[in-house]
């Protein structure tokens, strides 16, 4: 429910669309790019992205656009849940700082050494 939300936000956004389609594009040209001889091109591409019945793409290239564009889609809705939830625990003062959050939350990149058994 909350990546629903959090999509509905960004595709209500302009600026958060055009965000998302420029890291979709660029995802999926690096994505595609890395694996196949011939490289997907960028304006078929994202013509593509915008109407599926436009960009002069394979229907290999089409099944990998709409795959790499689902996850897009995906990480955007996880970034917003994570944005708002660390916000609202800074302001709620769950969390001192945006380094503890992270150390918490974020285990793969946290900054902050945490060690949950140690806390309270």
């Amino acid at each position: 429910m909350m990546q629903q939300i959090a999509n509905f936000i960004v595709d209500h956004d302009p600026m958060m669309v055009l965000q998302r389609t420029h890291d979709t594009v660029r995802y999926i040209r690096w994505a595609w790019n890395k694996d196949h001889a011939d490289p997907i091109d960028e304006e078929e591409l994202r013509l593509f992205l915008c109407d599926e019945h436009y960009g002069n793409l394979t229907d290999e290239q089409r099944a990998f656009a709409r795959q790499g564009r689902d996850k897009m889609r995906s990480v955007y809705a996880e970034l917003c849940v994570r944005l708002l939830q660390s916000e609202i625990m800074l302001e709620q003062g769950m969390v001192p700082d945006i380094s503890t959050y992270r150390s918490v939350f974020c285990t793969e990149g946290g900054d902050a050494p945490w060690m949950l058994d140690q806390a309270g």
